[in-house]
């Protein structure tokens, strides 16, 4: 696939931007890419979301993946500040989980892109 490498980032970019707007300034990033498969593990410390966050970050990521709009629109992932671009992120993933602490104030957010 072309440029994976290019859309992992913007992966990464988007993910961490979510999480500096909404407080975290201590974010973990694991990316593990081997034969047809990409895993993303991120983890936000110290980041406060309340509900509708969650719900709607939950909803976002886990847009049913389309590999022709992945090919129009990757390239603009990160170029504006609304929560749409989740819905990109979402598209561009095969999987998703997300899990928050309210008593630790902890994101954790799992994806998975094959091919």
């Amino acid at each position: 696939m072309k440029h994976l490498m290019y859309r992992n980032t913007k992966i990464v970019n988007e993910l961490m931007n979510y999480c500096y707007k909404n407080g975290s300034q201590n974010i973990n990033i694991n990316v593990i890419t081997k034969d047809q498969c990409t895993e993303f593990y991120i983890k936000a410390l110290d980041i406060t979301l309340n509900e509708r966050n969650i719900y709607l970050l939950e909803k976002l990521l886990s847009a049913k993946r389309s590999h022709e709009l992945e090919e129009h629109y990757w390239i603009l992932a990160g170029d504006n500040d609304t929560d749409p671009e989740l819905t990109l992120i979402g598209i561009m993933t095969d999987a998703s989980s997300v899990s928050y602490s309210k008593e630790d104030n902890t994101l954790d957010i799992y994806l998975k892109r094959l091919g």
